[in-house]
């Protein structure tokens, strides 16, 4: 560990109150005593008239901080220090401190905005993989800004293969070729795809057991190859490479987070790719009481769709009528929380601890939203925080202003994860009413069917159908088994159903 030293001209004026204090504060730190050093330090930089004591105390109060992991505090002062600029003789290791609070919290906001705000040529004087993820964190912010000329200048600045940042930097610059591509309406996705396939090549036989246990960034890295394969996947469907699409949605680990996700959207690409018997199994595995907990109103519209294709329309309209009865009652409800007037600190509360009336299926869907749970982790950490910070400093000037820091980025962070859970929940609602309006389009459409084919005096009730054939099984790796009625886990993805086209040519020509 680094320690402090006592300048020589510090020990000629030991006998002062100031020299004192700096000393007792600096053996403290080199004590690992970090909440007393903050504390003093605190002092020190409030009372000093030493120039030199002064600027030590400011940085050191927020590094003493940091070590005791207070690392929202550690932010601020951190921050204070980091604002004065390059004049500041701690400028470059505040920014240094400012990357660590930001590994620590997982922090994707608050650090990167005050680094793109002060970004200085003096960052070039930093270690190679601090310089990573500054170039790393300003690309981040150009995207959301839409900024996409700068993000790419910025995230093609890591250039190192063996750095963490250097994955996420091409995923980024994959999600940028994307929307670019989508907004220039290109039919070619092929430098997205190049990104993604660069990621999965990197990381292809790096995960095993023996990184699970050595590398501490085997979980992240595991999370982004799935991502990066679901991106390739919807990348693929967005150039109409339907069989590719679905090639790649397999690739998606079974079991993992992103599995559902990959499952009923290969629904679709099977769908687009006229395997309707594959859509309509992709369908059966996501209805599964396995994923009961799932907010999946898309699917019913996916399995109407499918079986008007094939002009099956008793079994479109029962399809709808059971995605009817759980879904506008659904909608009713989220009509009702936001027209309640709900504080920020109700929806925090209403999404983390969920309510009788409020869909369960939503509430997990925002749960599982990894920018809330990022959020909700800030909000946890100032609680956490704060609890810790009354009753572990002496009461004073420094405790009251740490707890009102603290009690201020409380409500900070209170007010973000309520406004993005409120967010969230329009954003569902939205999607919700805009599949009760498609599946109202495809009832509609049934109606007209059937129509013509009564006008055209054709028989529109279904009796029992005679069994189908055998769904197609690839090789011998596979087994045939029909459905008996029981869902098995090991078997969630497989099903394909047997389909015929009952559509008439002569009546929809």
């Amino acid at each position: 560990m680094r320690k402090l030293t006592i300048i020589t001209g510090l020990l000629l004026v030991a006998s002062t109150a100031r020299a004192q204090n700096i000393r007792q504060a600096i053996e403290a730190y080199n004590e690992d005593r970090y909440t007393d050093a903050a504390y003093l330090f605190y002092d020190v930089a409030q009372n000093t008239d030493d120039p030199d004591d002064r600027v030590k105390a400011e940085y050191y109060l927020g590094h003493a901080l940091y070590k005791a992991d207070y690392l929202l505090p550690a932010f601020q002062y951190y921050g204070e220090v980091f604002d004065q600029g390059e004049e500041h003789p701690y400028f470059l290791r505040a920014t240094e401190g400012l990357l660590r609070v930001a590994e620590d919290l997982k922090d994707d906001i608050l650090v990167p905005e005050i680094i793109s705000r002060g970004y200085t040529t003096a960052f070039a004087q930093l270690e190679a993989e601090d310089l990573n993820a500054i170039n790393y964190m300003v690309g981040l912010l150009e995207n959301r800004k839409r900024n996409f000329a700068e993000a790419v200048a910025f995230l093609e600045a890591v250039t190192d293969r063996s750095s963490p940042y250097w994955l996420k930097a091409q995923y980024l610059l994959a999600i940028i070729a994307v929307k670019t591509a989508t907004d220039r309406g290109a039919e070619d996705y092929g430098e997205a795809i190049d990104y993604f396939t660069s990621i999965q090549d990197t990381l292809a036989g790096s995960l095993d057991k023996e990184a699970a246990e050595t590398d501490p960034d085997y979980e992240d890295k595991k999370k982004l190859l799935r991502l990066a394969t679901l991106g390739k996947a919807r990348a693929f469907y967005s150039q109409a490479d339907f069989e590719k699409s679905v090639a790649s949605y397999e690739n998606v680990p079974r079991f993992s987070e992103d599995w559902y996700d990959a499952m009923y959207e290969s629904g679709w690409a099977y769908f687009q790719n006229a395997q309707f018997g594959r859509a309509l199994g992709m369908v059966h595995s996501v209805h599964s009481p396995y994923f009961d907990s799932r907010f999946r109103p898309e699917s019913f519209v996916l399995k109407s769709t499918t079986y008007f294709q094939m002009c099956h329309f008793d079994r479109v309209r029962k399809t709808l009528d059971v995605f009817f009865a759980i879904h506008e009652p659904m909608s009713d409800q989220l009509k009702n929380y936001r027209e309640a007037g709900l504080s920020d600190a109700d929806y925090v509360d209403l999404v983390v601890d969920g309510r009788e009336a409020f869909p369960e299926q939503v509430r997990l869907r925002v749960v599982g939203n990894r920018k809330f749970q990022r959020y909700l982790g800030q909000l946890n950490k100032a609680d956490a925080e704060l609890e810790r910070a009354r009753s572990e400093f002496p009461d004073g000037n420094f405790k009251g202003q740490l707890i009102a820091l603290l009690e201020d980025l409380e409500a900070q962070w209170t007010g973000l994860v309520g406004r993005l859970a409120q967010d969230l929940i329009v954003r569902q609602q939205a999607a919700l009413e805009d599949f009760l309006n498609q599946a109202r389009i495809i009832q509609f459409e049934t109606s007209d069917a059937e129509r013509k084919m009564l006008e055209a005096g054709k028989d529109i009730t279904k009796g029992p159908r005679a069994k189908g054939p055998r769904p197609f099984v690839p090789n011998a790796k596979y087994q045939y088994w029909a459905f008996n009625g029981e869902y098995w886990i090991d078997e969630l993805g497989y099903y394909s159903h047997s389909i015929k086209d009952e559509c008439i040519p002569e009546v929809f020509e």
